[in-house]
């Protein structure tokens, strides 16, 4: 069994598929696409490397605190603090091959991409199986193989090893499974109960603030305070359009059909689609613009400091309020908007 998570966790079998899928590493004049990654590495800091190796090699290395302290709970944020606890290494190159260099900063295990390709497809096959007529078979197909294709990504872009991928996977389906039976009961507190968008908003922020502390800065923390703020600005959203019937209910009782599509259903599709998007574009820019000036003033540091901008003080806040309305925005004026535009 030790040997077999052995192998599972080593960077062999990532090197292995992604040369059957017809990558490897070039031995002799560089390619243009290597001259990019190498430029690109040379962005992020140097502690990286030498963080990566250290782990490899069990050898440790001493970095400066960078103001994080300890923290917990949600899919996403089970995951990536999973791996700022667990602290274990993406697959070194060589032997593979890496097709990114944004998160490479950050540690691998569990990956977070395979987490998200198994709750969202899967959940939200199992929250729509009872309340809309579609083929369940059909459904179920379709969340494996999103579940599969994204998961497979991972390894063929170098970022997780196989063991990676699978944590993921099997880490979601036991809190898909577990956190089921409540869901209802959960929606219900959310909707109605008076204290619900406190309790989110609070409950997101503290996370972000206490998320596990970093030997090194990675996108890690700001990635998961996006998620978990936006969780908040939405589970608000769903408080509003319910305390203030935002949203118009159906008389009829479920399942319900599902329209065929037609040129004018697209068109409004296309049309939704596009016009939400702007809105949040523009909203996003407008916030963060003004929380992160805003958030920087009261810490002391200039907007434009990029290094500054890497602080808990002021990472945290600033993505918290930029995503937390965001949140707001996309569920609650977003279909205002729609509803207004008679689409």
């Amino acid at each position: 069994m030790a040997d077999l998570l052995d192998r599972l966790r080593g960077p062999e079998l990532v090197a292995q598929f992604q040369k059957l899928c017809g990558l490897s590493l070039l031995s002799e004049e560089k390619s243009a696409g290597q001259h990019f990654a190498e430029a690109t590495r040379q962005e992020q800091p140097d502690c990286t490397a030498r963080f990566h190796a250290a782990a490899w090699t069990g050898h440790h290395v001493d970095a400066a605190n960078n103001g994080t302290v300890p923290g917990t709970p949600v899919v996403m944020y089970i995951g990536q603090a999973s791996k700022d606890v667990l602290k274990w290494p993406r697959p070194p190159s060589p032997p593979v091959v890496k097709l990114e260099v944004r998160v490479d900063a950050e540690y691998g295990m569990p990956s977070t991409h395979a987490m998200a390709a198994t709750a969202i497809p899967f959940t939200f096959l199992l929250a729509t199986m009872d309340r809309y007529k579609y083929p369940f078979e059909l459904g179920l197909l379709l969340a494996l193989a999103i579940c599969t294709l994204v998961s497979l990504s991972r390894i063929y872009t170098g970022m997780h090893t196989v063991l990676d991928v699978l944590c993921g996977i099997a880490i979601t389906a036991v809190l898909v499974a577990f956190s089921y039976p409540f869901w209802d009961a959960l929606e219900n507190f959310q909707m109605r109960h008076r204290f619900a968008p406190i309790l989110a908003l609070s409950l997101s922020f503290l996370v972000s603030i206490y998320y596990p502390e970093l030997d090194h800065w990675s996108t890690a923390r700001g990635d998961t305070t996006n998620i978990v703020s936006a969780g908040g600005g939405a589970a608000l959203a769903t408080w509003i359009n319910h305390q203030w019937s935002l949203l118009p209910e159906t008389s009829a009782a479920p399942p319900y059909g599902i329209p065929a599509l037609s040129a004018p259903l697209i068109c409004r599709m296309g049309a939704r689609f596009a016009i939400g998007i702007v809105i949040v574009f523009i909203a996003r820019h407008l916030i963060k613009s003004v929380a992160l000036t805003l958030v920087c003033r009261l810490a002391g540091v200039s907007p434009t400091d990029r290094e500054s901008r890497k602080l808990l003080r002021v990472e945290v806040p600033y993505k918290y309020i930029t995503y937390s309305c965001l949140g707001v925005v996309g569920l609650t004026v977003c279909p205002a908007v729609h509803r207004y535009l008679a689409l």
